[in-house]
């Protein structure tokens, strides 16, 4: 089960899907307010808990008891909580882009709540796309990614920025039992790799992977060795070897 992260959609995971369909069922959804599913009601107060019951819900609406979840980004918030509240939906989780303390974060939330704010979504995908993807990205595939994060709704966007500025799921990472892997950049504004390495170290069964050169966005700047290093965890996970190995 695919969840992409926060302003992106099913869409992003162009590059994970060949690789991994090859050899599992793949289901790619949009997490509400985002690509095609329904915009949140209006009201709507931002929390974790409501996109982690979305999760159970859609397990629920299409008869699957768990699944193997891919959680980026954001989303990687999202499976924290989703972990603990439903632990028994989750056979593992690979989270590409750790983001479970964005106090940490690097980068000026207020400015980008502005931008949504006063200039919409796609000046903000626009003005903070050096953030994701490395310096020789195709060009093509530069707008098109600015192209799809412009769809959001500018409200929803500010409102994610004001809420996760302040996160920090520090306590609840001891309770996430599914076996894990996280794969992070070690050139990440939005959590630097020191916080990544204490934050995998809170996780009783975690194994990190630390891509070298790379974003925080590692589910788009490089998704070859992110389907690499999530099929070999895979592949572990099911031979009963060891999934947290020594430093």
């Amino acid at each position: 089960m695919l969840v992409h992260g926060f302003s992106k959609n099913r869409k992003f995971w162009y590059g994970w899907i060949p690789a991994l369909a090859a050899r599992y069922r793949v289901i790619a959804l949009d997490q509400r307010g985002h690509g095609d599913s329904s915009p949140p009601p209006a009201g709507f107060t931002m929390a974790l808990r409501p996109f982690a019951q979305d999760l159970a819900a859609f397990l629920d609406a299409i008869g699957l008891a768990s699944a193997h979840f891919v959680m980026a980004e954001f989303s990687s918030a999202v499976a924290v909580d989703f972990a603990t509240a439903f632990p028994d939906r989750l056979r593992s989780l690979v989270l590409p882009g750790f983001g479970y303390n964005f106090r940490a974060s690097t980068l000026d939330r207020g400015e980008w709540v502005r931008l949504a704010e006063e200039e919409g979504a796609e000046a903000w995908a626009r003005a903070t796309n050096q953030y994701r993807l490395p310096a020789d990205a195709d060009p093509l595939i530069r707008e098109w990614y600015i192209g799809e994060q412009a769809r959001m709704s500018p409200a929803f966007l500010a409102a994610l920025f004001r809420f996760n500025a302040g996160l920090d799921l520090s306590e609840q990472l001891p309770m996430v039992r599914a076996p894990t892997l996280v794969i992070a950049g070690s050139e990440a504004r939005q959590g630097t790799i020191e916080t990544v390495r204490r934050g995998a170290d809170l996780i009783p069964q975690c194994r990190l992977a630390v891509l070298d050169g790379m974003p925080f966005n590692v589910m788009s700047a490089s998704p070859e060795r992110c389907v690499a290093e999530t099929l070999h965890f895979l592949d572990d996970l099911r031979a009963g070897r060891p999934i947290r190995q020594p430093a």
